[in-house]
């Protein structure tokens, strides 16, 4: 094939405007699941977060625990400065394969899994974009990713919170009304 010729193939073309609303796919949570920590991991994570954001930069951290029926049961944090250089951004953050391969054999060897993803936005934009969607650290159905505006800056409340949970066809962002009965934070 001649390697200066052009596609046939013709590329979509979005109305400006369109192209940059943020990728919100809201669809009914399905199953029953709960997400369930302690208030002090809860404060603890968003402040290292906070602090980790500097109020520039995005951070984030994986809860890790174990499932019981339906109730995913948080014991530990893992931020991802501490599991490896998170090429943190203002508006993106990645965590090296390697990082991510010793957090699976360390949690491993503890009989634990992994149960949430929470990470910060720069603003008070709390669904997941296709980067969020694609960088999974976990895809088993159950799994919890959550979103923390302003860069987990203070007040902290569950409900200022995206809470989106894996589902069979992707993600199911949790309405605020869904938030309390799924997520129980004592």
């Amino acid at each position: 094939m001649e390697e200066n010729r052009k596609s046939a193939r013709l590329v979509s073309r979005f109305h400006a405007p369109a192209a940059k609303q943020p990728n919100e796919r809201l669809r009914a949570a399905t199953g029953e699941n709960l997400l369930v920590l302690s208030r002090g991991l809860f404060e603890n994570t968003l402040r290292v977060l906070s602090e980790r954001s500097a109020g520039w930069r995005e951070s984030a951290a994986i809860w890790v625990g174990r499932v019981v029926d339906d109730e995913w049961i948080v014991e530990a944090v893992h931020f991802h400065h501490e599991l490896g250089d998170d090429q943190a951004g203002a508006l993106s953050l990645e965590l090296s394969e390697a990082a991510k391969f010793r957090l699976y054999a360390e949690i491993g060897k503890q009989n634990r899994r992994v149960i949430a993803l929470i990470h910060t936005h720069p603003g008070e934009w709390v669904g997941l974009s296709d980067i969020d969607e694609r960088n999974q650290i976990g895809s088993r159905i159950g799994f919890w990713s959550l979103v923390a505006p302003w860069y987990a800056r203070e007040p902290w409340d569950i409900q200022s919170i995206g809470v989106h949970v894996r589902c069979e066809f992707g993600w199911a962002r949790l309405d605020q009304a869904e938030i309390p009965q799924r997520v129980r934070i004592s």
